[in-house]
């Protein structure tokens, strides 16, 4: 059996026990700087000379304020306001003939407790929806109001109800259930039913209450929205 050249070639070293704890001190403080730089929290451990160990510093946290978490965004809010024309329905010239509430009582079947008031703005005149609404009652021709239409709006977020009455035979347009746009036509001004001439018989009703409704158009008037 022949000698390994190079293994004979390394000198076989005894070891140094002083040397080996310097070493191992030395492997030590490089896990300590390692574990700090890095932020991971692991404790720190040194040895000494007697062997005791020790903790090191305690893991790091970090906690966000609240007040540096982002806001909610706070939009500008836009209302708009629109409120539909109420208009005249004969128009604003038409003359006025008898008034809202008591009277005497113009021809036998007419009504001394007036709850509307009469425009004379001539035989044939168009009679128009005074808002947009809906048609809730006709008669053609029906009782004292002869031919008449009852149309249910919505001004300003009060419901209320328009009567036309007095119509001439034929002018009626629609019917029940029928929508109307304000201005649109919806008959003619006659001399039907309980009538001493050719008039418009016009009542406002709020809550089924009879109103003046030349004061309330008067309050309410506007072609534009």
């Amino acid at each position: 059996m022949h000698p390994d050249p190079f293994r004979a070639a390394l000198p076989v070293r005894a070891l140094d026990p002083r040397r080996f704890h310097q070493r191992l001190l030395a492997a030590s403080a490089v896990l300590l700087a390692g574990s700090l730089a890095a932020g991971t929290g692991i404790s720190a451990w040194a040895a000494t000379t007697d062997g005791e160990v020790r903790d090191g510093p305690a893991p790091q946290s970090m906690t966000v304020a609240q007040d540096a978490l982002p806001q909610s965004i706070v939009r500008d809010e836009l209302t708009v306001t629109w409120s539909p024309p109420v208009v005249y329905p004969v128009g604003t010239a038409a003359p006025l003939g008898s008034g809202f509430g008591y009277r005497a009582a113009p021809c036998a079947g007419c009504s001394s407790n007036h709850q509307g008031v009469d425009w004379n703005p001539g035989s044939g005149t168009p009679i128009t929806a005074m808002a947009d609404g809906v048609v809730v009652g006709v008669g053609d021709p029906e009782g004292a109001y002869g031919v008449w239409i009852e149309i249910e709006h919505v001004v300003n977020g009060q419901r209320l109800t328009t009567l036309s009455a007095h119509m001439q035979y034929g002018s009626l347009r629609h019917g029940v259930g029928d929508v109307v746009e304000v201005g649109e036509v919806v008959g003619a001004v006659g001399s039907t039913g309980a009538s001493t001439g050719a008039h418009l018989h016009f009542e406002v009703r709020i809550d089924g209450v009879a109103v003046d409704p030349a004061v309330w158009l008067r309050a309410n008037y506007r072609e534009t929205p």
